[in-house]
């Protein structure tokens, strides 16, 4: 798929100058995985979306321990490590799988954003899903209980259970690697494993 096509198809644009000004900026590149997109601390250079593959957010607790914080699956998500552009990056996000994303270089955006409403409209797009996103994941953290928490993850993250690992899936959901093992255990045994996850 061609870059402007991108732009059509996955985040909507549609003004033909600006299509061709992203484009120009653009570059798509293959990351392998493990391979680290930003570093917590640090000042991004470029804007990062996900056109195929898995990464993770994640940041270290107050003893070190690493915390999953979001999983980018779907293609056109935007691979953010900061709320509000140019500012300090809050996680560091890595590479689950060998993935292709699309880069952008920070300055450029920035400035096109200021010259073209439908690219800031965009970003506000994208900055209400975030808070969307977030919203639900504290809401399962406070409101649900450990099972529930689970069930939800599987519903809202379809076949990642077969991509992340225990470790990063229970750390994202609050819970010890022990307690989702209990989880999982406890589902099989009343036969409601195998369709929740979505294996054959």
């Amino acid at each position: 798929m061609s870059l402007e096509k991108l732009y059509q198809d996955l985040f909507g644009l549609s003004d033909e100058q600006l299509i061709r000004r992203l484009t120009e900026l653009g570059e798509v590149r293959h990351v392998k995985k493990g391979h680290l997109l930003y570093r917590e601390g640090e000042v991004p250079s470029k804007l990062t979306f996900l056109l195929q593959g898995l990464l993770r957010g994640y940041f270290l607790d107050a003893g070190g321990r690493d915390i999953s914080d979001c999983f980018a699956f779907k293609p056109g998500a935007p691979a953010t490590a900061c709320i509000a552009l140019g500012e300090p990056a809050t996680i560091s996000i890595e590479a689950l799988t060998d993935s292709q994303v699309l880069e952008l270089p920070m300055g450029p955006v920035l400035e096109l954003m200021e010259e073209y409403p439908q690219l800031y409209r965009l970003y506000t797009d994208f900055l209400l899903e975030a808070l969307k996103c977030h919203w639900e994941v504290k809401a399962a953290m406070y409101q649900y209980t450990a099972m529930e928490r689970y069930q939800w993850f599987l519903r809202s993250y379809p076949g990642l259970c077969h991509q992340v690992s225990g470790k990063h899936i229970a750390s994202f959901l609050g819970m010890t690697q022990v307690t989702l093992s209990r989880l999982r255990r406890a589902m099989r045994e009343a036969g409601q494993l195998q369709a929740a996850e979505g294996e054959s």
